[in-house]
């Protein structure tokens, strides 16, 4: 995790160093919030105005990489694995300090039961290009990742609030996952011997939490990200899964409307916050 500048009065973190950027500000972030920190916001914002921020984000640990997000709207159910989890009283709290939304996000279920005919015909096109998909290598972790790194940081470089982190960082993020992981976890497209695209998940019981989804932006790579999403689900289908998550979705996002083609059904919405300082 990006380790914060400060750790206010003991209780949460505030960043400004290394923190995302947006036009023409200075972003400050607040992120490690427990409810009982709220009435601290204030004097957070006038730490983060002596460090020079035009702009305070929360609650976000940092960057994007890292826990962000609040729960704005739920059906209820309880919580993925890996999700961020806040109680209802840290997004009022925000927007009682007078913060607005900045981007909302959003994770749905996905029924297995879609008809395969047009993902056939889809994986018919990106195989005249040249594409293959295959498993992920779990024999061969470290390299895989570094590869899925490589590939983040052409594809993730014009995404919102986007914060560059190094490969060490990276491999530290994803390596505990390690023991969750199954070859099925990650399916990696490859043209010419090198990675366009990916999708990454895990298993929690009966359903499949598709949480990472790349394709390089190349015309020719057009449907590549819906068959690769398609791939996941199909093959936790096979193991008996009965229903998939698209995890954590910025509600603009390409993914957002791939996601739509597999009937999604929206859960559970979330929102980061900001304030002009």
């Amino acid at each position: 995790m990006n380790a914060p500048d400060e750790i206010f009065h003991g209780k949460f973190g505030l960043w400004w160093t290394n923190s995302p950027s947006l036009p023409n500000e200075k972003v400050g972030c607040i992120g490690m919030l427990a409810p009982e920190d709220l009435e601290l916001l204030p004097a957070a914002e006038d730490r983060l105005r002596e460090a020079g921020c035009t702009k305070a984000i929360g609650p976000i640990d940092g960057n994007t990489w890292s826990k962000h997000r609040a729960v704005i709207e739920s059906d209820g159910r309880a919580p993925f694995m890996l999700e961020p989890s806040t109680p209802p009283k840290i997004a009022r709290g925000f927007q009682d300090m007078g913060y607005s939304i900045l981007a909302q996000y959003s994770s749905s279920s996905i029924p297995l039961d879609q008809d395969d005919t047009q993902f056939s015909k889809i994986a018919t096109r990106v195989n005249k290009v040249g594409v293959g998909i295959r498993h992920l290598n779990l024999a061969d972790l470290t390299n895989e990742l570094q590869n899925i790194f490589q590939l983040s940081l052409k594809t993730f470089t014009e995404n919102f609030l986007y914060t560059p982190i190094t490969e060490d960082e990276f491999l530290a993020m994803y390596q505990p996952l390690a023991p969750h992981l199954t070859p099925e976890s990650a399916f990696i497209a490859e043209r010419d011997g090198k990675a366009v695209g990916f999708v990454f998940g895990y298993q929690q019981d009966d359903t499949m939490i598709v949480k990472t989804l790349a394709v390089l932006p190349e015309r020719i790579l057009a449907g590549l990200g819906t068959l690769l999403v398609h791939q996941i689900q199909q093959s936790a289908k096979d193991r008996g899964c009965t229903s998939a998550i698209h995890a954590l979705q910025r509600e603009d996002n390409q993914s957002l409307r791939i996601s739509k083609r597999f009937s999604a059904t929206v859960f559970r919405r979330y929102a980061l916050f900001s304030k002009s300082l």
